[in-house]
C-alpha cells in the first residue's frame, strides 16, 4: 500500500458519515503545559534579571516612571500565569508518586506562586504607576510598607517554605527523578526568607549583585521547575516504571 492510499484511509469517513476525530490525550496535555511552565520560568527569570539591573542605585520613584517599567511587570505576570496555568499538567504527571505531601505541597506552591509571582507583577504593573503619579510619598523608599501587604508576605512566605519542603518530599526519598529538584525547591524559599531579611532587607540595593542576590529565589524554584516542564515537553509520555527511583 502507498502512502497515499495510507492517506486517504486515514481520512475516509466512518460508517454514519463522520470523519475520526483528533482527541486531546492527557500526554498532550502534560507536554503542553510542560511547554507552558517552561516558557512561563524563562520569561519570570529574565523579569527578576531586568528589574535587578532596573531597580539597582535608583529611587524607587524614578524606577516606577521609566519607560520600561510597565512592560517588564507585563512580562513578569506573563510568566507567573504561564507557571501558574502549566504546573497542574506536569504535576499530575508525578501525582502517583507523590502521596499527599506532594499534593499538599503543590497546593501550597500554587497559592504562595499566585502573590509572589502573579500579583506583585500585576502590582508593579498596574497599581504602582498610577500610585507615582497621584501620591508619590507612598512609592518613596521612605515610604512604609501596608500593614495588608506585609501580612499578605508573610503568609505567601510561609506557605512557600512549607510547600516547597512537601514538594520535596518525593524527589529526596527517590520516588521521583531528579533529586537535586528536591534540594532546590526548599533552597529556594530559604533564599527568599535569607534575600529579603537578610541580603536587602531595605528593598532594591544600590548595588547590582546585591540586587540580583537578594531576588535569586524564585529563580532557584524556575529552574526546578522550569526543568520539570521542560521534560514534560520533550518526553511526551511518563516513564512505564512506575516503582521507586522511576524517572517520571
Amino acid at each position: 500500500m502507498d502512502l497515499k492510499s495510507v492517506l486517504l484511509q486515514r481520512r475516509a469517513p466512518q460508517p454514519g458519515g463522520s470523519y475520526p476525530r483528533r482527541t486531546v490525550t492527557g500526554e498532550r496535555l502534560s507536554a503542553i503545559g510542560g511547554l507552558g511552565l517552561f516558557v512561563g520560568a524563562v520569561a519570570f527569570v529574565l523579569y527578576v534579571v531586568l528589574r535587578s539591573v532596573l531597580t539597582a542605585g535608583e529611587d524607587p520613584l524614578v524606577s516606577v516612571r521609566a519607560g520600561l517599567w510597565v512592560p517588564l511587570n507585563a512580562l513578569g505576570a506573563l510568566g507567573a500565569a504561564l507557571v501558574l496555568l502549566g504546573l497542574p499538567a506536569v504535576y499530575a504527571r508525578i501525582a502517583p508518586r507523590g502521596g499527599l505531601p506532594g499534593l499538599v505541597g503543590f497546593a501550597l506552591i500554587e497559592v504562595s506562586w499566585t502573590f509572589f509571582g502573579l500579583f506583585l507583577s500585576l502590582y508593579g504593573a498596574l497599581l504602582l504607576p498610577w500610585l507615582a503619579e497621584e501620591a508619590p510619598r507612598l512609592v518613596a523608599g521612605s515610604s512604609p510598607t501596608p500593614l495588608g501587604l506585609v501580612v499578605a508576605f508573610a503568609l505567601g512566605l510561609l506557605a512557600w517554605l512549607v510547600g516547597a519542603a512537601l514538594l520535596a518530599v518525593p524527589f529526596l526519598r527517590g520516588r521521583v527523578r531528579p533529586r537535586w529538584v528536591g534540594y532546590v525547591l526548599p533552597a529556594s524559599a530559604l533564599w527568599v526568607l535569607v534575600g529579603s531579611f537578610v541580603i536587602a532587607p531595605g528593598g532594591p540595593a544600590s548595588n547590582l549583585t546585591v540586587n540580583l542576590l537578594s531576588n535569586l529565589g524564585p529563580v532557584l524554584l524556575l529552574i526546578g521547575l522550569g526543568y520539570l516542564g521542560f521534560r514534560a515537553w520533550t518526553e511526551r509520555a511518563p516513564a512505564r516504571h512506575l516503582g521507586e527511583g522511576a524517572d517520571v
